[in-house]
């Protein structure tokens, strides 16, 4: 099969988002005069994890979720400190910290002439634009579509739809959605009417029970099953 476009999701697919938030957690902490131990990272992850999925349900707005994470943090902390300063600070620094993974250059620069490329992307517009600039990676897609900057989150249909039609697309016309999220990539995928494709590297089991059409653990996978020509 061949394919009109691919849309790939960011975090976790196309950019190491754990080296990048350990590090920007860890400077931002710093910066407002707290010790960033393992168990304070650790209770971060719990937090933002869960509001995570609250935004995916759609309980919950990105700006809530960019300052709630910190308020509830530094109130465990007992830390009288300001959470839309943490936040600021975080999102910054989440930006410049952290790289793509090493194999998603070459892979991009292989697809760009074969077929369309689009990020779909659940974050923060601040965060997500600084990577892709400074790392200059904008140049290589058709299509930049951010929760942050479009007001609706993966999985809704609408954030997939307005990629679509910016690449003058439908979805009858062969797209595939890659990223590494069942809940909000694969299971929007499915709501959207794409092609699915689970990138897995960690072979993670399935425990959401999320239909996906393709399971790969390396992105070089991709280039089989799109047909591209060497």
């Amino acid at each position: 099969m061949s394919f009109n476009a691919v849309l790939f999701d960011l975090d976790y697919t196309l950019f190491d988002s754990a080296t990048s938030e350990r590090e920007a957690l860890s400077k931002s902490l710093i910066e407002n005069r707290i010790l960033p131990t393992e168990i304070i990272i650790e209770q971060y992850k719990a937090i933002n994890g869960a509001l995570w999925k609250m935004l995916e349900r759609e309980e919950i707005d990105l700006e809530y979720l960019r300052v709630n994470r910190f308020e509830q943090l530094l109130q465990i902390l007992n830390e009288k400190r300001d959470p839309h300063e943490l936040a600021e600070s975080y999102s910054i620094n989440l930006g410049t910290c952290g790289m793509f993974y090493p194999e998603v250059r070459p892979l991009l620069e292989r697809l760009q002439h074969q077929t369309k490329l689009a990020i779909v992307t659940n974050g923060v517009s601040k965060t997500q634009r600084l990577r892709l600039e400074i790392h200059d990676y904008t140049r290589y897609f058709d299509a930049i579509v951010i929760s942050g900057e479009f007001g609706i989150p993966k999985p809704n249909p609408a954030i997939f739809n307005q990629a679509l039609n910016l690449l003058g697309l439908s979805k009858d016309e062969n797209v595939m959605m890659v990223g590494d999220s069942l809940t909000s990539d694969m299971e929007g995928a499915r709501l959207s009417g794409l092609v699915s494709c689970w990138f897995n590297p960690e072979s993670d089991r399935d425990n959401n029970n999320v239909e996906v059409d393709y399971t790969i653990q390396s992105l070089s996978d991709l280039v089989e099953i799109l047909n591209i020509d060497n």
